[in-house]
């Protein structure tokens, strides 16, 4: 069995190796009702979550040697009983039902794999159960598609997210065990583990952090990633660096910026998608500039917006709009996740075709725009300059993520700046 190290210095080096998960069976188990519960706005068609996030996959895997999936690397792992124990009672004191253990213990790895993503139903056999309002004794998992906010890969290692909110504390306890038992990942150990106890006080999720290069880093301060979470990341992502540059984006807390990524994420090395009235607009987010040296924050700075932050590393940056220069049709097309583009090697992005004006302002910035279909079905190839490859994802992004929250990149190559 080939192992992949961990190699991942920036967002936009051809890709080698990255985790997905496949919606399931767990996307059906809400209700109109129950959905925020689950950070959900509204219930989703799985029939149509599976039709698109199929083009996903496709396209990926004509790009990329390595498509991971979860659950598959999860059945892996479950084969070890002893990893199998320590997982199970990771996930069970964390619900508080530590009885299970020996009930799930006795599945096979595959069954089980298929159960943790699906939750485990509660049995109402006393008063307090036969009248708790939920289905699950364990949740199931219908964020875990979004395989970003979990764990991020960085540099030659992961760092195991701290989660804003309880329904994914599960996910990061799942990839933290395949991260660190898994014989495809060669994991040495981790940046962060925020499942650890004394994590508690800070969040981290992945969605927030983009690696843009060896030395510099922009991650945002959001209502899903904590200032004390980042002065952590700071503090242990630099501790073996002369130098690491990190430029912090304060987001609005509010449900359309839930992450940095839903509003800015690299295209190719000088050409970026962002949501205009929060990083190039007159509204735009602060900024602030921590310089780390070994471990240590040595000063921070603030700046008007990241555009200006960015300059000040040599990033002469071409934006592009989510939404093209409507402000009217940016609004619509952020809300549909028209920024968050996942870029699978320099200038080669993959997004949702439902977000026109976006496409169309990509098109103009030398972007040409492909047919997920035609890539799956080789009726064309990506050409050697810059592309944007479109998916349906119009049932996909009423969860609230794209093409970046969609996949983890475990390896990627080198880029040349």
């Amino acid at each position: 069995m080939k192992t992949t190290p961990i190699s991942n210095h920036s967002e936009i080096g051809r890709l080698n190796t990255v985790i997905i998960h496949e919606p399931g069976p767990e996307m059906e188990n809400m209700t109109p009702e129950t959905a925020h519960e689950v950070l959900f706005d509204d219930i989703i068609s799985l029939d149509l979550a599976l039709k698109e996030h199929a083009q996903l996959s496709g396209v990926l895997k004509k790009v990329c040697p390595n498509v991971l999936e979860f659950e598959n690397l999860l059945a892996d792992i479950l084969t070890d009983e002893r990893t199998k124990l320590d997982l199970l009672e990771a996930v069970c004191q964390l619900h508080q039902q530590q009885s299970l253990v020996d009930d799930l213990m006795v599945l096979e790895a595959k069954p089980l794999a298929a159960q943790l993503f699906q939750g485990t139903l509660m049995v109402k056999n006393n008063l307090e159960k036969f009248l708790s309002p939920s289905r699950h004794a364990i949740p199931p998992l219908p964020n875990a598609f979004f395989t970003r906010d979990a764990v991020m890969c960085v540099y030659d290692k992961a760092i195991i997210g701290s989660m804003a909110h309880k329904v994914r504390l599960t996910e990061a306890i799942l990839l933290k065990h395949i991260f660190d038992e898994h014989p495809k990942l060669d994991s040495q150990g981790f940046h962060f583990d925020g499942t650890r106890k004394d994590n508690n006080d800070v969040t981290i999720e992945g969605g927030d952090l983009l690696v843009i290069r060896d030395d510099l880093l922009v991650i945002g301060f959001s209502e899903r990633t904590s200032a004390n979470g980042i002065d952590r990341l700071a503090e242990r992502l630099s501790k073996n660096k002369e130098q690491l540059d990190i430029v912090v984006v304060e987001l609005p807390k509010i449900r359309a910026t839930i992450h940095l990524d839903m509003i800015f994420t690299m295209l190719d090395v000088d050409t970026v998608m962002n949501f205009a009235p929060l990083i190039t607009g007159p509204n735009k987010c602060r900024a602030f500039h921590m310089h780390c040296e070994r471990g240590e924050i040595k000063h921070i700075k603030e700046y008007s917006g990241l555009p200006k932050a960015l300059r000040n590393f040599g990033m002469e940056l071409n934006f592009v709009n989510c939404g093209g220069e409507d402000a009217f049709t940016q609004e619509r097309e952020q809300w549909t996740s028209g920024a968050n583009f996942f870029t699978f090697a320099p200038g080669h992005v993959i997004g949702y075709q439902h977000n026109k004006a976006t496409m169309e302002a990509l098109n103009q910035a030398g972007f040409e725009i492909i047919d997920a279909l035609d890539i799956i079905h080789d009726k064309k190839t990506l050409p050697n300059g810059k592309a944007a490859v479109a998916m349906d994802g119009s049932e996909l992004s009423r969860g609230g993520g794209g093409c970046r929250c969609m996949t983890l990149p475990v390896h990627r190559d080198a880029v040349n700046w």
